[in-house]
This record gives C-alpha cells, sequence and structure tokens, in this order.
C-alpha cells in the first residue's frame, strides 16, 4: 500500500508539445491500476502552488482532480514541492510507501534560495520516511540534473516519459509498478 503525493508542474513550458496532456494522460493510467488502500494527493504549481486534492483512494475524486490541470505560468518548483511535503507529511501512513512524486519537465525557478536549501529540505524529509520520486516529461530543455539531484536527495530515482507507450508502462501496473520502475533506478528512454 501507498501514499503518493503527486507534485505536478503545470507551468507555461508544460504546455509546450502537449506536456500537460502527456502527463495527464500518464496519471490517468495510473488511477486505472491503484490498488485497494492506495491514495493520491496532488499538488499543481506555476507560479504559485495550489492544493487540488487530498490524498483518497477515491478514484472518481483523483481523475477529477487530473482532468483540471492546465498550463500557464512561470515555475516556482519550490513552493510545490514545499506544499507537497506538507500534504504528505499529514498523510503519512506507518509502514506503508509514503512518496512525494515531482511531475515536471525539468525546466524549474527552484525559488529565491537556489537548488541547496530545497535539496536540504529533500534530505530531511527523506530521512523521516518519506522519500521523493521525479518524472521528466519531454525532451526538449529537459533539465534532468535538477531532478535527478532532488530525486537523489529523497533516496528516490527519476525517469523520463517522452511519449505514451512509456507512460503505458510506467503506469500501468498501477503505483506497484510505478514505484518497483523508479525503485529499480530505470531511465526509460527511446
Amino acid at each position: 500500500d501507498a501514499v503518493i503525493t503527486f507534485v505536478i508542474d503545470t507551468s507555461g513550458s508544460m504546455a509546450i508539445d502537449s506536456r500537460i496532456g502527456l502527463a495527464k494522460r500518464a496519471l490517468l493510467t495510473l488511477v486505472d491500476n491503484l490498488h485497494t488502500g492506495d491514495r493520491v494527493g496532488i499538488v499543481e504549481y506555476g507560479s504559485t502552488a495550489r492544493t487540488l486534492l487530498e490524498p483518497t483512494d477515491d478514484k472518481a475524486a483523483i481523475r477529477m482532480a487530473i482532468s483540471r490541470l492546465s498550463a500557464g505560468g512561470s515555475t516556482n518548483a519550490e513552493a510545490g514541492l514545499l506544499q507537497g511535503y506538507e500534504m504528505a507529511t499529514a498523510a503519512f501512513e506507518e509502514g506503508k510507501i509514503n512518496r512525494v512524486v515531482l511531475v515536471s519537465d525539468g525546466v524549474a525557478n527552484v525559488g529565491e534560495t537556489g537548488p541547496d536549501a530545497i535539496l536540504a529540505k529533500i534530505k530531511e524529509f527523506s530521512n523521516d520516511g518519506i522519500t521523493l520520486s521525479a518524472i521528466g516529461v519531454g525532451f526538449q530543455n529537459y533539465n534532468d540534473v535538477l531532478l535527478e539531484r532532488l530525486a537523489d536527495n529523497g533516496d528516490g530515482n527519476y525517469v523520463y516519459l517522452d511519449n505514451d507507450d512509456e507512460a503505458t508502462e510506467l503506469f500501468g501496473s498501477g503505483l506497484t509498478g510505478l514505484l518497483e520502475v523508479i525503485a529499480s533506478d530505470a531511465k526509460i528512454q527511446v
């Protein structure tokens, strides 16, 4: 069983090549394959962070929240991550996988403090049992170095999604598949 908090980049760059569309289709595939007891929460961020959905196992509510995602605005990844970790901390369940999953094209302004401050915070959360994984969407202008550093500090890994087939491969077996793929340090590329 898992409690997953998705932190989804909905900044303007996610509109390029319909990266947001790919991310939404991937997440909907995931919802179809959730196991009983899995809970999903969603935070989106552009210029600011916004909670779209508190952690729930209600698939209809999760689908509705995903369908409302649209891209626009600048990229404040730090605000999104901090709000995501707040949610994950509040929803933490002992004995379950507790993970924040960042979905982004990696083109990030991580806030005023630069990446080091957020990297240190991610490490602290990881020590408390909330790990971070990153899913990169789209390749042009893709900053995998930042996503890789975030995932490394969060004791998780990162994968790339470039098309729907990869999304199905990654999310097709639900959270278990996603977590296994990420845990195995697979870098899915074509």
